[in-house]
């Protein structure tokens, strides 16, 4: 009969706060909640403020991940930095709110080499471009002189295309100013500078007058 009745206590659902803390529990304290779980649930020891007491849950909380034991399963805490899921405790599955989740890990930007996808906050194979070419010829118009400034381009070539489509290239083709290594074309008249046209115009001006 004793032994009846302490069976009918541990089966009492104690409350602290808005909790059940006895619920799911294959042992209970009015004090420090569950101390075993039933079979397939998870053991948490919840704290708030200097009071700490057992639960028995379905699935562990945010920070945490489930542990299965031959003695008892138990929630443990993910060790990854910023980690809101995890699979291990060195192995995180979602990272918290401004992370992106990177072979387990959680970083504020992605490693050189990954690109970030937005919609999942997770760091993808990026686009790989090769080494830059040397600057080519000093150019305006297709023609190496001419003019006394022109643009000279270099390029490199994509060696590895993005895992998604929707990740942009780093840019593959820039261009400088630079200067020509011939004002005059070889055989050709010299063009007139702005100074001699204006001279020339302002002459035919006075003479006109």
């Amino acid at each position: 009969m004793h032994r009846l009745g302490f069976k009918l206590e541990l089966s009492i659902q104690v409350f602290y706060g808005s909790n059940p803390i006895c619920k799911g529990c294959l042992s209970c304290s009015k004090d420090n909640g569950c101390i075993r779980c039933q079979h397939k649930l998870f053991f948490f020891l919840r704290r708030e403020g200097m009071r700490q007491y057992g639960e028995c849950l379905h699935s562990c909380p945010s920070g945490y991940y489930g542990l299965r034991t031959p003695d008892m399963n138990r929630c443990s805490r993910c060790r990854i930095e910023n980690c809101d899921s995890c699979f291990s405790r060195d192995f995180c599955t979602k990272c918290k709110a401004g992370f992106y989740s990177h072979r387990g890990r959680c970083f504020r930007g992605c490693p050189p080499g990954f690109s970030a996808l937005e919609e999942l906050m997770e760091c993808v194979e990026g686009c790989e471009v090769g080494q830059w070419s040397e600057w080519g010829t000093c150019s305006r118009n297709n023609k190496t002189c001419g003019f006394k400034w022109g643009l000279e381009t270099r390029t490199r070539q994509i060696v590895k295309k993005p895992a998604k489509d929707t990740i942009p290239c780093p840019t593959i083709a820039e261009s400088r100013r630079c200067k020509m290594a011939m004002r005059h074309c070889p055989g050709g008249k010299p063009r007139a500078c702005h100074k001699n046209l204006y001279e020339h115009s302002l002459t035919e001006i006075l003479v006109l007058t």
